[in-house]
């Protein structure tokens, strides 16, 4: 039995207007704006969960690196050169700090001192912080995990916790890192704790 021309195109036109089931949506292929709402922690955590899907990091850098700025890319080849090093054979580097100790004068017990020093690397070599001691542990150095090129200035935060800390305070901070002459640089914070007041004690507190 023959059919009739007409009839089979009214077919193939029904056949072309079905709907596409919803687990044949096509992914966007620009998720940009999206990353616009999210923070950085955010973003990096979706980061974490391309790569359990199955995304290479060595493309991530490469898209990276290609997206920077032809200085940006001579910088990052010298630093992936330094990573290939061992931290304690790293070429040395000269520095300048801005200063070596934080003065914080007086401040009452219990208020924190938040402060910054600020470093210039003024050798020939990626200077490069591996890590740092305190003398006691009511001191904090936050520094950056990238290396400082030749010329460039790096902020590091220090941070005192004046609890229970009541009197002359001198903590010591001890960077280690590929600084000429000693591969270690010495920072002071100093200043005077007033101990907390007392408040005496009701006779009805008892």
């Amino acid at each position: 039995m023959r059919i009739h021309p007409i009839i089979l195109l009214c077919f193939f036109a029904a056949a072309t207007l079905v709907p596409v089931a919803a687990d044949a949506q096509v992914p966007l292929t620009d998720i940009r704006p999206l990353l616009k709402t999210l923070k950085k922690d955010k973003k990096l955590q979706l980061l974490e969960y391309l790569r359990h899907l199955g995304a290479n990091i060595d493309d991530e850098i490469q898209q990276s690196y290609q997206a920077v700025a032809k200085k940006g890319q001579l910088q990052t080849v010298e630093y992936l050169q330094t990573l290939k090093q061992d931290p304690a054979k790293l070429p040395v580097t000269t520095v300048q700090w801005d200063r070596d100790t934080i003065f914080f004068g007086e401040i009452p017990e219990g208020s924190p001192v938040i402060d910054s020093f600020v470093i210039t690397n003024t050798g020939n070599h990626p200077y490069l912080i591996s890590r740092y001691t305190t003398t006691c542990d009511c001191a904090v150095l936050k520094y950056p995990a990238h290396p400082v090129m030749p010329g460039e200035k790096a902020i590091l935060r220090a941070e005192f916790d004046t609890r229970t800390k009541a009197g002359t305070a001198t903590p010591a901070i001890i960077v280690y890192d590929n600084s000429s002459p000693n591969k270690r640089s010495i920072l002071f914070l100093k200043g005077l704790v007033s101990p907390r007041k007392q408040t005496r004690k009701k006779p009805w507190d008892d």
